[in-house]
């Protein structure tokens, strides 16, 4: 009587993992990137927390080391063990999990800081790398779009600490992002220059190089918010600010149907009215710098009001510029950190109001 063949051994659940993941790869990324975008969104704390500063390096030197670990890799200057290419088959999940999360940081963190048209294309352009990634087409680049994702984290990251640490934005601070940022792919460039020279020049640093030129492109040109500052609030109100109980008080006239305005935009000025922009501005504790209240009246510049801010209140600094003189017309307000970047707006229009009723004023707070 002859034997059967052999029972087939019902594969464990890691063996399944492997292989559903092995047939799904692309849909099982996206999904990893997607949940580090919404980790980092459910967890993410202020801008000058020290926790999320450590975690944020954390990942990227993960990310710098699988880097250097993929360009190795890739010239056969590194031979992996079978227990390291298990892992190595893998990688990608972790890779897209830190891109997601880190990716997710930023862009909230610039959208914060975003006013001008100017800052929302950054934004755009920097979650349109981040959604990229998910393509199949662009995964089959492989290293040059890491380096270009890994370029974007590193001057992002380095562009918060730098101010956060000297409490002010401007030059300074972002060269030293720049540099910083630059020796980092130095070192990266560094630890792997022995190999193919032409792979890296080509997948490496003209990636690297074009990532930060445009950094230097959009910072002299306005195109990067200007984090860690952002307005949390702005509006138009009429005479003086009054200040009780620790809150700052502007009074408005305007109907409640125009619910979108922001105090009274559509301005009615009698004879002795004064108009005040009243905002409060965020900043990261230990931050002492200024900003600049430029007042235009049908787009030409009227008036430049300096405003010192200090930062570590939650819901923003708050300090107001006033307006004596002033004709009717289109006007608008343009908040401008020291080094000329622009961190928020508002526009109103000004009409004489000839009328002497009395007013019924309504308060904002902030």
């Amino acid at each position: 009587m002859s034997e059967g063949p052999p029972p087939v051994p019902n594969p464990s659940t890691k063996e399944k993992f492997l292989e559903y993941y092995r047939r799904n790869e692309v849909m099982v990324q996206s999904i990893v990137f997607v949940g580090g975008f919404l980790f980092d969104l459910l967890t993410l704390g202020r801008i000058d927390d020290l926790f999320n500063l450590l975690q944020q390096a954390f990942y990227l030197t993960i990310l710098g080391t699988l880097l250097i670990l993929e360009i190795k890799k890739k010239t056969g200057t590194l031979i992996l063990s079978k227990r390291g290419e298990k892992f190595w088959d893998y990688h990608e999940l972790l890779v897209h999990f830190l891109f997601g999360s880190l990716l997710s940081v930023y862009v909230i963190f610039y959208f914060s800081s975003a006013s001008a048209i100017t800052g929302t294309l950054f934004i755009l352009l920097l979650a349109g790398f981040m959604f990229a990634n998910e393509f199949p087409q662009i995964q089959r680049l492989g290293l040059p779009v890491r380096v270009i994702l890994f370029s974007i984290c590193l001057l992002s990251y380095f562009s918060f600490v730098y101010p956060i640490l000297l409490g002010h934005v401007g030059v300074i601070p972002f060269w030293l992002g720049f540099l910083s940022s630059g020796i980092t792919f130095g070192l990266i460039y560094r630890a792997n220059f022995k190999v193919d020279t032409t792979l890296l020049l080509k997948h490496v640093l003209a990636p690297a190089v074009g990532v930060h030129l445009f950094f230097l492109f959009g910072y002299y040109f306005s195109l990067i918010p200007p984090v860690p500052v952002a307005v949390k609030k702005i509006g138009v109100y009429y005479n003086d600010v009054v200040r009780e109980n620790g809150k700052y008080h502007g009074r408005y006239t305007r109907e409640w149907y125009k619910f979108w305005q922001k105090g009274s935009q559509d301005f009615e000025a009698r004879p002795g009215d004064k108009i005040t922009v009243l905002l409060s501005i965020f900043s990261p504790g230990s931050f002492e710098d200024k900003v600049y209240l430029k007042w235009y009246h049908e787009g030409d510049l009227q008036d430049s009001i300096p405003l010192s801010i200090l930062g570590g209140r939650d819901e923003g600094f708050r300090g107001f510029g006033t307006k004596s003189f002033y004709k009717p017309g289109s006007w608008k307000v343009i908040v401008e950190t020291s080094d000329g970047r622009e961190v928020g707006r508002i526009s109103f229009d000004i009409e004489n109001d000839i009328s002497t009723e009395v007013r019924e004023f309504k308060w904002d707070v902030f």
